[in-house]
């Protein structure tokens, strides 16, 4: 029997952020909230691992960490599996379309997932597959009634992000300093070809390294991400020696001279003050001007001594290139003890309107830790935004939030980590 030997960092640290909450009191719920499914039941997947994907019919696609048949993992509790959830008259209908194996494709998958034009999925391991079970990328062929083929077997920790070529960027590979790399995979007629487009670990760790979420484009075709540490400021600010991570933007270069086809920049160090986010665990997320949106867990003005949590704002500065300025929209406050919510993860999302949306802990108090809320932030005309709680959780309906994906009729679709009818996660919408 072999057993899961990478428990994900973004798991980890979202546990770790709920637990830490000792009391806390409830909010008010103001919109219409539906669990779609309850996982856990017979031969299901269990603890869901990343937002839900959505195609162009509204059906929604994602990978649990445990679970299934799957071999080669802990018996009682399977490998993962990849599911669909089909909406219909009487409800949301479940499909297993893949049951991960640990000896043959990797376990412990890592959402959210990628779906391509063809409608192939596309989903990163934690653990597990040959040749020295360092994780995997794994391709679901829907031509092929959803077979499996690995398609990279080097290493990867973190979800991937494809373009409109069909080919998938991501954190894979060691990189030149070993500690993690940003690479393409491309499809070709012999299979898929790995470039290495960065290396982390660069400047003696002042760019970055240990990245937890996935990457985002802009509208140019750069790429964007976040480093959970690195950065190279250290105390007072940040507990960490190394730093307490950076964001960074990965920029096609254009120019027909120049040295290569990407150049890496640091958008912003954090902890660069005192009352800074540290330790981001998200993504950033950009908007129509070409600003950048993400949270950080910890650090802030408040909840001393390390914080409880920022939603902040990156605005490319007009002077030149590369040069970012900062601005804190929301500090999460105790409260107290984070009732209304606190260290955020995981990614935002926009509507149409303009308001951003996204999970935190804090919360209810029902579950063991915190259950976790889903929260709202709504520009305003001076400039500066409002926060408020749209769904609180319970326990009963999920808990430990892991991320949100949005319909073009701004219905917010996500899932949970833990809680529901079997506490092993649900899915759920959110309408407005």
């Amino acid at each position: 029997m072999k057993f899961k030997r990478h428990t994900p960092r973004f798991v980890q640290v979202l546990v770790v952020a709920a637990f830490a909450v000792i009391s806390l009191t409830a909010t008010a719920q103001g919109n219409n909230f539906n669990v779609l499914h309850n996982f856990g039941g017979s031969g299901d997947g269990t603890l869901p691992s990343g937002p839900p994907v959505l195609d162009g019919t509204g059906n929604l696609y994602g990978v649990t960490f445990d679970g299934g048949s799957g071999v080669g993992c802990n018996d009682d509790y399977g490998c993962g599996v990849a599911f669909e959830l089909t909406p219909g008259s009487g409800g949301w209908t479940e499909t297993i379309l893949h049951n991960f194996d640990s000896y043959t494709d990797g376990d412990g998958p890592i959402g959210p997932v990628v779906l391509d034009l063809a409608g192939n999925l596309y989903s990163v391991t934690g653990g597990g597959g040959p040749p020295g079970d360092d994780g995997t990328v794994v391709e679901l062929s829907r031509a092929d009634g959803w077979a499996s083929t690995i398609i990279y077997d080097s290493g990867s920790r973190v979800g991937l992000l494809s373009d409109k070529a069909g080919n998938l960027y991501g954190f894979l590979g060691g990189g030149q300093y070993h500690a993690g790399a940003i690479g393409e995979l491309s499809p070709g007629t012999d299979g898929w070809v790995y470039a290495q487009l960065s290396s982390f670990g660069s400047n003696g760790g002042r760019d970055g390294w240990e990245p937890l979420a996935p990457l985002s484009w802009d509208a140019k075709g750069d790429l964007y991400g976040t480093t959970y540490s690195g950065g190279g400021i250290g105390l007072p600010n940040c507990i960490q020696g190394d730093g307490c991570g950076v964001a960074f933007e990965l920029s096609r270069n254009r120019s027909a001279t120049a040295a290569g086809l990407w150049t890496y920049h640091v958008m912003h160090r954090f902890a660069s003050t005192p009352t800074d986010g540290q330790n981001p665990n998200g993504g950033l997320t950009l908007d129509g001007q070409g600003n950048a949106y993400g949270t950080t867990p910890v650090g802030g003005a408040q909840c001393a001594p390390v914080g409880c949590g920022t939603i902040f704002k990156l605005t490319p500065f007009p002077a030149g290139p590369w040069l970012w300025t900062e601005t804190i929209l929301y500090d999460f406050p105790a409260l107290p003890a984070c009732s209304l919510g606190c260290a955020p993860a995981y990614n935002l999302v926009f509507d149409k309107a303009g308001n951003l949306y996204g999970v935190a802990g804090g919360g209810d108090l029902s579950c063991a830790g915190t259950c976790g809320v889903v929260f709202k932030m709504t520009p305003q005309q001076n400039g500066q935004w409002s926060y408020s709680v749209i769904h609180e959780f319970d326990g009963t309906d999920g808990a430990n939030p892991l991320g949100l994906a949005i319909d073009p009729n701004g219905n917010l679709f996500g899932t949970t980590m833990t809680g529901g009818t079997y506490n092993l996660g649900v899915a759920f919408e959110i309408t407005p």
